[in-house]
């Protein structure tokens, strides 16, 4: 029994750590106790004092490390503690003159870290094997392999025929329904044009890519086996004969699973910033006042 209880609190333990909430009071806590241990107390050093630690002198040799690919010599690393000290201390001198008041840049250089820092607490508990499951259960469109096309194109050019173009494009479709599938000579019955006119298995992406989105949607919905038209694109009119239309090709969560877990990572970080932006936000009242010549009122701020 006793075991038994004890599995039972471990599993509650383990379900609660990967909570969003939690993560939130993980967060807070973390805030809040950075900000009491630089705030002002008997405990802090003089300000007439500047010690460099060894964890800032290994932290300072091993980013020299990554850039340089070998250790700094003796000479380079008094160096580079020498231009940590004057960093240091250009760094106190600035804050006691109020050089961070006012500043955009070292505004958003301070949102942008504690957005990095709620980010690496979302990624901080990886999505189980059950969660992997049911979110690639409920994108599995996204990652199936995509349809393939294979059709044949006559263009017809605006420019060249003018008015007569969509009364030429209904000639030549009639005389192409009449010949049949697609020839080597079909392209002969309408205008020269600067891409090929047989497309073999090109997906939608890729259509679109060549013709335009309007075009490829409209492809997609033609019946293969018989020519259509006129379709247009932005370099003119078409008509188009689809040979050939595969489906879809389901994939199993064990061929896309680095790239499911990339999406259910970047979906729970994206969940997990919104959610403490919004705590964040009800604890203020945020107002826009009228300014010279405006008419607006002051409104109250939501989210973003």
């Amino acid at each position: 029994m006793k075991r038994r209880t004890s599995r039972t609190l471990r599993d509650r333990f383990v379900a609660a750590a990967r909570e969003p909430l939690v993560h939130f009071l993980m967060l807070g806590a973390l805030i809040y106790g950075v900000a009491s241990v630089a705030a002002p107390g008997t405990d802090e050093p003089p300000e007439d004092r500047i010690t460099v630690t060894a964890g800032e002198i290994d932290w300072i040799t091993s980013s020299w490390e990554k850039r340089w690919s070998r250790p700094p010599t003796p000479q380079e690393r008094q160096g580079l503690i020498d231009e940590f000290v004057r960093e240091t201390i250009y760094y106190r001198a600035a804050l006691a003159m109020g050089l961070d008041r006012d500043d955009t840049i070292i505004r958003r250089r301070l949102a942008q870290k504690l957005e990095f820092l709620t980010q690496d607490l979302a990624a901080s508990v990886p999505p189980t094997p059950e969660e992997l499951r049911a979110f690639f259960a409920e994108h599995a469109d996204r990652y199936a392999l995509p349809a393939f096309t294979t059709f044949t194109h006559v263009f017809v050019d605006p420019d060249a025929r003018e008015e007569r173009t969509l009364e030429d494009a209904e000639r030549i479709v009639a005389e192409l329904r009449a010949q049949g599938p697609p020839t080597e000579r079909s392209a002969d019955l309408g205008d020269r044009f600067m891409l090929q006119a047989y497309n073999p298995e090109r997906t939608q992406q890729e259509i679109a890519k060549l013709f335009g989105a309007g075009f490829a949607d409209e492809v997609a919905g033609l019946e293969p086996g018989r020519w259509h038209g006129p379709v247009l694109s932005g370099y003119g009119v078409h008509l188009v004969y689809v040979s050939d239309r595969s489906d879809p090709v389901p994939v199993q969560l064990a061929d896309v699973r680095d790239d499911v877990l990339r999406d259910l990572e970047d979906q729970r970080r994206r969940t997990f910033e919104a959610d403490y932006y919004e705590a964040l936000r009800e604890r203020y009242e945020v107002v826009i006042e009228d300014g010279p010549g405006q008419d607006y009122a002051a409104v109250e701020v939501g989210g973003p």
